[in-house]
């Protein structure tokens, strides 16, 4: 063990790769100046005490440019597929909205800056807020940390089964996105039906009028009883992409 200003620079391209994709890590509330400074300061740390392996000897500059952006890239992913579970709870929310009539609202995300509906911020904050009580940033860390033994520098491999699990995964965000918002949907679906016996049976009563607050209502209340199964699912889902990314780091080597 020892620093080297090569294994040093390897080690900030995959830290460098995370920065860019996992949670709370790639958030632009984060100045740029911090990330900088975390970033150096792990590769730092890093680069002194773990054995960086190569699967190919770095012979020449061209060799070097190749394999920092391979660990850029491998860092990168590692970040993705935490990402992809707080995207399905983001479209959950999303699908929570258009049922509840909050579509229309739209709010700046401070994690990715960009528009999400309403329902869709309170459940990511939620989720944001549970991976950090269970230290899910310090896992992704770790991980970087040890991805060196699964995968030395110019050793990963992109075969067909490592694209295939991504897919598989970016098509459970939607089925996780489903099961997320069942509930309330499944509760303003109800009350929807009942309005609509309502209007037929008095048809002097402005269903419209009626409906939009009650709608809204059911989903508050809804929420606030699933809080507690949230909880209990996003235990659930964390431990299983922690486990994808223990996988998609055995499908690159």
């Amino acid at each position: 063990m020892g620093f080297t200003v090569e294994g040093f620079l390897l080690v900030l391209a995959r830290v460098s790769g995370l920065f860019l994709s996992a949670p709370i890590f790639s958030s632009r509330q984060m100045p740029a100046q911090v990330k900088i400074i975390l970033v150096l300061a792990l590769s730092a740390m890093m680069a002194y005490f773990l054995p960086i392996t190569q699967g190919v000897e770095i012979a020449n500059p061209l060799y070097m440019l190749g394999a920092v952006v391979m660990e850029v890239l491998v860092g990168y992913t590692i970040g993705l597929v935490a990402y992809m579970l707080f995207a399905a709870i983001q479209l959950a929310g999303q699908m929570m909205d258009m049922q509840m009539g909050f579509a229309i609202v739209n709010v700046i995300d401070p994690q990715s800056g960009m528009q999400i509906p309403l329902m869709g911020n309170l459940t990511q904050a939620i989720a944001l807020l549970f991976y950090l009580a269970v230290n899910g940033h310090h896992y992704l860390l770790q991980a970087v940390a040890q991805s060196y033994r699964v995968i030395p520098v110019l050793g990963m491999k992109l075969e067909g089964a490592f694209y295939q699990s991504l897919f598989s995964i970016g098509a459970e965000m939607f089925v996780i996105a489903l099961k997320v918002s069942a509930p309330l949907v499944v509760a303003i679906l109800i009350s929807d039906v009942a309005m609509g016996f309502i209007a037929r049976t008095v048809p002097q009563m402005n269903v419209f009028i009626v409906g939009l607050p009650l709608k809204i209502l059911m989903g508050l209340g809804c929420l606030l009883l699933m809080l507690p199964v949230y909880l209990w699912l996003f235990d659930m889902l964390f431990s299983r992409f922690f486990a994808y990314v223990d996988g998609m780091m055995g499908l690159m080597r």
